[in-house]
């Protein structure tokens, strides 16, 4: 789970738990389009493109900002691998990471490609740990530009296909919208943050790792002390709201001293044990060990290890709580259970 500034409600900004029921807060707003067409209600499905559903704007922003949150996570994350001229002269490990970094440089130009058709032209011979960085923030800069403009101009032409009757042209930009653009790219850029997670332990073992998710947490601690300052049911729809623009299924439940949030599937470490990540001649490690790394359990895949990271030790040393409890997380179907608990005061 990443992207923190991934687009989720702000308190106060009249959308959110206020005024969506719970059972919706894990509904995405294309499938609502979707369901609105299902329905007949094509006067429904284009008001919903244009002005949202409540939770998210519209169907341009969709996907906007999660994109732009993960491009961040990632920015952060290569700050931590220290590439940076000063600490890389000499450095193994920087090498090891330059080359993490131009292996994702190289296979995202080619799904841009893949997905707009165009893209920058692909990366030469490997460079310098702080060039590969320099280049990196460059292209993640570049296609957030393009994914914007790409995603607005998908949008209109789903209005168009609404307001001209043509409901399965709608319905295909719509999956050539989501599938067809978003998800390859998230995809990515999630592999590469399990990438550089799987260095790290490689380098300086699950102690080192532990430190890398805390030092990556308080890169991104502005967002982080946002959610804190929100009420329990607030951050309950806050986290729903980034475990479904992960492309993942959520359903929500309140009890007395919590909110659960129950993935079928989580979209971003859960597709990648469902999809073999963690297998074969290029797997993934998984990280051993029973302490909060693993949040609790012998081993948890590389790539889940950052939530106990970032949402359970970091909130609890910073705040004196988590914000997230890792129930059940990382089954072999990539379901994930978590739990948001509810403090003295916040409901």
């Amino acid at each position: 789970m990443s992207g923190r500034d991934g687009g989720a409600p702000a308190a106060g900004s009249g959308s959110g738990p206020a005024s969506v029921p719970m059972e919706q807060w894990g509904r995405r707003l294309s499938d609502a389009v979707r369901a609105a067409l299902d329905a007949g209600d094509v006067a429904a499905a284009l008001r919903l493109v244009r002005e949202g559903d409540g939770q998210t704007r519209s169907l341009a922003k969709e996907y906007s900002l999660m994109y732009r949150g993960l491009g961040i996570t990632v920015r952060v994350i290569l700050d931590e691998l220290r590439m940076s001229e000063d600490t890389a002269a000499g450095s193994g490990a920087a090498a090891g990471a330059a080359v993490v970094v131009h292996r994702f440089r190289s296979d995202f130009v080619r799904i841009m490609e893949q997905v707009w058709g165009d893209a920058p032209p692909p990366p030469g011979p490997l460079s310098s740990p702080a060039d590969e960085a320099r280049e990196c923030v460059a292209l993640l800069e570049f296609g957030e530009q393009r994914f914007d403009a790409e995603q607005r101009g998908m949008a209109e032409q789903v209005a168009a296909a609404l307001e001209g009757g043509e409901v399965e042209r709608a319905r295909e930009l719509l999956d050539r919208k989501e599938a067809g653009q978003f998800v390859p790219l998230h995809d990515r850029l999630i592999r590469v943050m399990a990438e550089s997670f799987a260095h790290v332990l490689a380098e300086r073992g699950p102690d080192g790792l532990l430190q890398f998710h805390l030092d990556v947490a308080q890169g991104q601690r502005a967002g982080i002390d946002k959610w804190e300052a929100l009420p329990a049911r607030d951050l309950a729809h806050a986290f729903t709201f980034l475990l479904k623009q992960h492309m993942g299924t959520v359903e929500v439940r309140e009890e007395p001293d919590r909110f659960v949030l129950e993935q079928a599937l989580c979209g971003s470490g859960g597709r990648l044990v469902a999809g073999g990540a963690y297998a074969g001649p290029d797997a993934l490690p998984r990280v051993r060990g029973g302490g909060v790394l693993t949040a609790g359990r012998d081993t948890l895949p590389v790539y889940c290890t950052h939530c106990p990271g970032w949402n359970t030790l970091a909130p609890q040393r910073w705040y004196g709580h988590p914000h997230v409890v890792v129930a059940d997380p990382a089954r072999p179907d990539g379901a994930c259970t978590l739990h948001i608990p509810k403090r003295a005061g916040s409901t």
